[in-house]
């Protein structure tokens, strides 16, 4: 018998954090990332990372070729996000997998047909069909008991991999099998992981894929039910631009949440000056600087976040000593 889920134990679980390192020599890098592993952390040389989970940017010096007003500039524009995994569907447990099923357009009368396959993800394939006026398949979980509590962030992620078709993703805030429906359309490139972002305050309501103008928005605090669907329609009538009837795939490695996050804290090992007191300033950072055998804030704050601990800080001043 498989064992019921309890959601009151799905709780998100926070990402590993980064330190985004840009620029700096390989050696240097790979120093960093043995200096904070212990404290698990781990270390980003990209050029442009996304800004997930970071809360500490390392400027290297203008010896590594990179001015820090440049650096600021980009920070203080870039989206920052904290991000947390909910459910890891390549290691599903017996509950997470006999949530799932189908809802196809036979309840319609068509004949388009899709399964849940578990194989390095949460597989949704099938075939879809336009006969006998049908167009869309999907899978559904069960009513979620007691409902999920996702009140603290602003919207879901899915890390999938699909065939290049539009897709939504679906949740509801009541537990009613007919109860309105919010949604969000969203394209997935064809053999390529993609990141899917979807904000809770822009899921639209709906019945059958007709909008619910009226309708209060989502309530993220009470989510009953979450359904992925392939269909002909877009809403209110207007059609997919990328549907494509036969045979379709999509894989789900994951579901997360995420929030906007504080911007980075800039770590400035080999720097203590004026100009650079004022750069931090005028982009709203703060930064940290070394002050004898300890460190000292500057910028648009005169103190550590509470997300940054001091050892990790340390740890990065002993690479540059």
């Amino acid at each position: 018998m498989t064992q019921a889920l309890d959601t009151n134990n799905l709780v998100p679980v926070a990402g590993k954090q980064m330190l985004w390192l840009p620029g700096a020599a390989v050696k240097v890098a790979e120093a960093l990332t043995k200096s904070v592993a212990s404290l698990d952390y781990g270390v980003t040389t990209e050029s442009e990372p996304s800004l997930v989970n970071t809360p500490l940017v390392i400027w290297p010096g203008p010896e590594a070729g990179l001015e820090l007003g440049p650096l600021l500039e980009d920070l203080k524009q870039r989206a920052v996000y904290q991000e947390a995994t909910l459910i890891n569907f390549r290691q599903p447990d017996p509950a997470i997998a006999a949530l799932w099923g189908s809802l196809d357009d036979g309840v319609m009368g068509g004949v388009s047909a899709s399964q849940v396959r578990w194989r390095e993800g949460l597989r949704f394939v099938g075939e879809v069909s336009t006969a006998n006026s049908g167009g869309f398949a999907s899978i559904r979980t069960r009513n979620l008991e007691p409902p999920l509590n996702l009140g603290q962030w602003q919207g879901t992620v899915l890390s999938a991999q699909g065939d290049g078709q539009r897709y939504k993703w679906i949740l509801r805030d009541t537990s009613g099998w007919d109860s309105l429906a919010y949604c969000r359309s969203f394209d997935i490139e064809a053999d390529r992981l993609s990141t899917v972002r979807t904000p809770f305050l822009e899921m639209v309501a709906t019945r059958r894929a007709r909008t619910v103008p009226e309708a209060s928005p989502l309530n993220p605090a009470q989510l009953y039910s979450m359904q992925l669907m392939l269909s002909k329609f877009e809403y209110d009538g207007e059609l997919n631009p990328a549907f494509q009837p036969g045979a379709f795939e999509l894989t789900v490695q994951s579901l997360g949440v995420y929030r906007q996050g504080p911007k980075p804290l800039v770590i400035l090992p080999r720097e203590n000056t004026a100009e650079c007191a004022q750069l931090l300033t005028a982009a709203r950072l703060t930064g940290v600087i070394r002050q004898g055998e300890s460190f000292a804030t500057i910028g648009a704050a005169d103190k550590l976040p509470p997300e940054v601990e001091p050892a990790v800080i340390k740890a990065v001043f002993e690479v540059f000593s």
